[in-house]
């Protein structure tokens, strides 16, 4: 019988970097809409919407199954590194819900969807994440 565990990595190690790199592409453009003229935001902001209703959220909706399936599956829900892994990896859903709402704002209203610092909490966010995964401290 084939070992499934290394394909549960996988897919859950592909589904974070879908939701990770569509949360730094949307921090990005948004930093970049400054500098487009008035009639290319509105239609740059419906792209990025579109981007995190269709690759984005199903990813990240992906890296909670496949990672709490994983830790029901390995018995890791007592190591207290799993448990500070979730404390971040709950922050950064959240982050990215703030993300989404003022992009669906700024497509509605016209208002600044810039969220100061999120590309920096993000790279660190994974950072530490990617450390806890893959050293499991303690």
């Amino acid at each position: 019988m084939i070992e499934l565990y290394p394909f549960f990595v996988a897919a859950h190690v592909t589904s974070v970097v879908f939701f990770v790199g569509g949360m730094l592409i949307q921090a990005r453009m948004v930093l970049d809409l400054a500098y487009l003229p008035a009639t290319e935001k509105n239609g740059t902001l419906s792209a990025l919407l579109r981007l995190d209703r269709q690759i984005i959220t199903p990813a990240m909706l992906l890296t909670w199954m496949f990672g709490i399936t994983l830790a029901v599956w390995m018995g890791w829900f007592s190591s207290p590194w799993l448990i500070i892994k979730l404390v971040i990896v709950v922050a950064l859903s959240g982050l990215h819900g703030a993300q989404s709402g003022r992009l669906r704002r700024a497509v509605q209203s016209g208002q600044n969807p810039i969220l100061k610092g999120a590309s920096v909490a993000i790279v660190l966010a994974m950072l530490v994440i990617a450390t806890l995964a893959f050293v499991k401290p303690f």
